[in-house]
């Protein structure tokens, strides 16, 4: 009894304190804040003086304001502006302030939110930069000075950020009309934490936000040894990920600039064409070529980047080199070595020229508007290429592009055991883009080149030297194809030919084609050839066979459309060897005989008149 009488006082002690503290809290806000009412003028100014300073543009507030202390001191604006020409629209504004900062009277904020701010820059007035950026946003470029802006942005904060130690952005909207910018480009439902230290060393960024359709999440540290607002150097780590890219760079950077850093870079995603149309245009047709990663030692200097020890993975091929780029008046410039011990580049032609699969096909856009997006020249070497059922080997080539117009240069390769050079120049200016290219091939070993292009019907040896010349419309397959025009020769020496018997022009009668086929091989000395496509339609050039029974000439024509073949020509026997030198005996004339080949592929008519001497 007497211990629990005894706490009776005790407690009612406690509970007198506990109100006197809470009495003395009460006045002593009423005292040292008698401008801080609920929705204050002084609480406005206060909050309206820092945006400015951190903001650099004139804050207006259209809306209500609430000011409450507890739970926790802050400030409540609704419909606030922030500039006025190409200004930021914010819903919502809340300014969260120190306790401690509050009772010693100095109002500085420690946490903004920004509810719903939105962003959307007006359209150029003028005409001809409305023209321009038109023109800019159909080529599929970069919007010029956007990463600078960025960066140059996120400086300024940096250095305005006294005091505040986070700024919360939800459901951000980010719009500009800047070229490459229309539609619906740009950064929605943008929820994002900017977070600085006490001492102003580090700064980090993460959150999310959808780009260009795309949901990303962001994750950006930076530290330093000193307050980022006064420069110098630190440490960077960045990570982004999306369905279409994924990208993480580590090392150090400028402060003060924000555009020099040197560190790892690694940029990886699942489809090239998804990749960049994320980046850059969804409007901007680039050929799909798969999976593509890219990492190595980056050195950023301004608007120059070096990619040094570069590792590319592109269309299931790795190379290794070096690589550089740069934004030049808002294009991108592309440049670099590359070696690949193994490079597969079908996938690359056949997503720029997809074979039709359909009658629709025919009339689908080739893709070759990534010739104007960008200047690029890669330059590169493969110890093995494969371009469709082709292997080459030993190719050094330049890959080029540069003001809509792209081009493939193989300066050197082996081919089927000889060694050959090619070019391939796609112009995509023209309204019909259009292609055309040559091919020069020496001591080509036609053996392999019928069983690497899987010919079975008929086979062939011998050492050929092959030119050739190409040109067409490339606007779609249909133009392609109506408007191809190809000329060729070949010229092959100490061969011989399987599968067909040229002495099938040789014997008097009519009899089809393939009369003439069989399990032999005839030999030749010499076998030459010009071939010149037009459209459809293949002309044969005289084509000449010699061995030791003749010669057989031959030209013509074969029209696809029709698969028909309209030959004539002649075989000439060689003379027989005589027994007698006497000078006073006649020589044995040689005989020739004409012959005409009509009819459908792969079995025309065959029709030979009767000889005749020469």
């Amino acid at each position: 009894m007497t211990t629990a009488s005894g706490s009776r006082p005790a407690r009612r002690k406690w509970l007198a304190l506990a109100l006197a503290a809470s009495l003395a809290a009460i006045i002593a806000v009423v005292a040292v804040l008698p401008g801080l009412a609920l929705g204050s003028d002084q609480a406005r100014t206060l909050v309206i003086e820092r945006l400015e300073q951190l903001t650099g543009r004139h804050v207006s507030v259209d809306g209500r304001i609430d000011f409450s202390i507890l739970p926790r001191a802050r400030l409540s604006l609704e419909h606030v502006r922030l500039g006025s020409t190409n200004g930021i629209d914010i819903d919502r504004l809340v300014a969260n302030f120190s306790l401690l900062d509050v009772f010693a009277g100095k109002g500085e904020i420690s946490r903004l939110v920004l509810v719903r701010p939105e962003w959307q820059s007006a359209p150029p007035i003028d005409d001809a930069v409305a023209a321009a950026a038109k023109a800019n946003a159909a080529s599929g470029l970069m919007a010029t000075g956007t990463g600078e802006g960025l960066m140059t942005g996120l400086h300024r904060l940096m250095s305005r950020l006294q005091g505040v130690r986070a700024i919360e952005i939800r459901d951000g909207l980010f719009r500009p009309s800047e070229p490459g910018f229309e539609g619906s480009r740009g950064i929605s439902n943008a929820n994002v934490t900017i977070k600085q230290s006490t001492s102003g060393d580090s700064l980090s960024l993460s959150g999310s936000f959808v780009w260009n359709g795309q949901p990303t999440t962001v994750d950006l540290g930076i530290d330093s040894s000193k307050p980022l607002r006064d420069g110098g150097s630190g440490n960077v780590d960045l990570s982004l990920d999306s369905p279409a890219l994924t990208a993480s760079f580590k090392g150090t950077a400028e402060f003060d600039r924000l555009r020099d850093a040197q560190g790892k870079l690694s940029i990886a995603g699942p489809s090239f064409t998804r990749g960049i149309e994320w980046l850059f245009s969804p409007d901007l047709r680039v050929p799909e070529i798969g999976a593509v990663a890219l990492s190595g030692d980056l050195m950023l200097r301004g608007k120059n980047a070096e990619l040094r020890n570069a590792n590319l993975s592109i269309a299931g091929s790795q190379g290794h080199g070096a690589m550089e780029a740069r934004i030049d008046d808002g294009i991108p410039v592309v440049g670099g070595t590359l070696a690949f011990d193994s490079l597969n580049i079908t996938p690359v032609a056949r997503s720029i020229a997809p074979f039709p699969r359909n009658a629709f096909d025919f009339e689908r856009p080739l893709d070759v508007d990534f010739a104007k997006a960008m200047r690029m020249e890669i330059r590169l070497s493969a110890s093995d290429l494969q371009l469709g059922t082709v292997p080459f080997k030993d190719v050094a080539a330049v890959i080029s592009a540069d003001g809509g117009i792209a081009k493939l240069e193989v300066g050197d390769a082996t081919i089927f055991g000889g060694r050959g050079q090619a070019t391939l120049t796609v112009d995509g200016r023209p309204a019909t883009p259009g292609v055309e290219g040559w091919f020069s091939a020496s001591n080509i070993d036609m053996g392999h080149l019928f069983t690497g292009l899987s010919i079975k019907s008929i086979g062939m040896s011998g050492t050929s030297s092959i030119t050739a010349k190409l040109s067409a419309p490339a606007k779609n397959w249909r133009t392609i194809l109506a408007g191809l025009k190809i000329s060729a020769k070949l010229a092959t020496t100490n061969g011989t030919l399987s599968g067909f018997d040229p002495r099938v022009f040789a014997r008097p009668g009519a009899r089809p084609l393939a009369a003439g086929s069989g399990d032999g091989m005839i030999p030749f000395s010499v076998l030459n050839a010009t071939v010149d496509l037009q459209g459809s339609t293949l002309t044969f050039q005289p084509i000449t066979i010699r061995n030791d029974a003749g010669s057989l000439s031959a030209s013509g024509d074969y029209h696809a459309r029709t698969n028909t073949i309209d030959l004539n020509g002649n075989f000439v026997a060689a003379a027989p060897a005589t027994a007698s030198a006497d000078p006073a005996t006649p020589a044995i004339p040689q005989k020739t005989i004409a012959f005409d080949m009509k009819g459908n592929w792969p079995n025309p008519s065959v029709t030979t008149k009767a000889a005749s001497p020469i």
